[in-house]
């Protein structure tokens, strides 16, 4: 727009006339000298130039914050495509050349805002899948240094690509949580097989392996440490279980022989039958409750 075509630009022209005329018919009629008149056109011209100079540097000045705005909305704007993992979209109409800064800026700024709420649920759906993975990671691995797995968002990296990585990592992290957990609820049922064969408390034995162990509705311990301990409580008691089942042998052995020589009756034979049946029974065999107990052995040693 030329501004000496303007409306407003012909009315400030034709009110300042009028003025500088309302002015020269007062000196005239005072009587001011040139000198004097002179004098104070050139005041008049110097307070509005220093008006005109301030407006223009307030228009400088508003016109940089629109231009800075507008370049900070699009760096923004090329940050979030960048951390989605997605090409750029063009922002800019066909005919936003003919638009002023202000609509150009309007035109960016709900665009910028639906894009950062895009953001904003991709975070959330990385923050639930680390949040996964982070619990079951401590549950697996009980140090920091043992645990692999990055464990904060980082907000660089946004991608769909990135995101099914996680999921990737989550779902392996799940199946590897439920194998360990086969993995203890199988050591704990062999376990309590053994106990009840050797008349021993189950509690005691895994009382002191792990405290989650003893309880039937809570969660188990399933890392390395617990498996572990499980793995050599069970050969421990399998060893005092074959020891025991040899003694129990041999004492079986003997009554057979001493049976043979005392020419002992049938029906005191058979009173001892959970014994001699055992004798040439091997260690997955022996199943029955207490039968290899201190106290069964202490009966048919006396």
């Amino acid at each position: 727009m030329d501004i000496r075509k303007s409306s407003v630009f012909l009315r400030m022209e034709t009110t300042c006339e009028s003025l500088l005329f309302e002015l020269k018919e007062i000196w005239d009629e005072v009587g001011e000298p040139e000198t004097v008149r002179d004098s104070m056109l050139e005041e008049i011209e110097k307070e509005c130039l220093d008006v005109y100079t301030r407006k223009v540097d307030q228009a400088y000045q508003s016109r940089a914050q629109l231009r800075q705005a507008i370049a900070d909305a699009e760096a923004e704007l090329a940050d979030i495509f960048s951390s989605l993992g997605e090409r750029p979209m063009n922002t800019k109409q066909p005919d936003q050349k003919s638009l002023g800064l202000k609509d150009e800026l309007n035109m960016i700024i709900p665009f910028l805002e639906e894009m950062k709420k895009r953001k904003s649920e991709r975070k959330k759906q990385f923050v639930e899948v680390l949040d996964q993975i982070n619990d079951i990671s401590r549950e697996i691995y009980r140090t920091a240094a043992d645990c692999h797995y990055q464990r904060t968002v980082d907000e660089n990296d946004l991608s769909l690509k990135r995101l099914e990585e996680l999921h990737s990592q989550l779902l392996a992290l799940q199946n590897e949580k439920s194998d360990r957990l086969k993995q203890v609820l199988d050591s704990l049922n062999a376990l309590h097989s053994l106990c009840l064969v050797l008349g021993m408390d189950f509690q005691d034995q895994i009382r002191d392996i792990h405290p989650t162990l003893d309880d039937s509705n809570g969660t188990k311990n399933i890392s390395d440490d617990t498996i572990g301990r499980l793995s050599i409580a069970i050969q421990n008691l399998r060893e005092i279980k074959i020891q025991r089942l040899r003694r129990l042998q041999d004492l079986a052995s003997t009554m057979l022989e001493l049976w043979n020589l005392m020419d002992t009756p049938l029906d005191e034979q058979r009173m001892f039958r959970n014994v001699t049946s055992k004798i040439a029974a091997s260690e997955p065999e022996i199943t029955e409750p207490d039968c290899l107990s201190m106290d069964f052995i202490s009966f048919v040693c006396h």
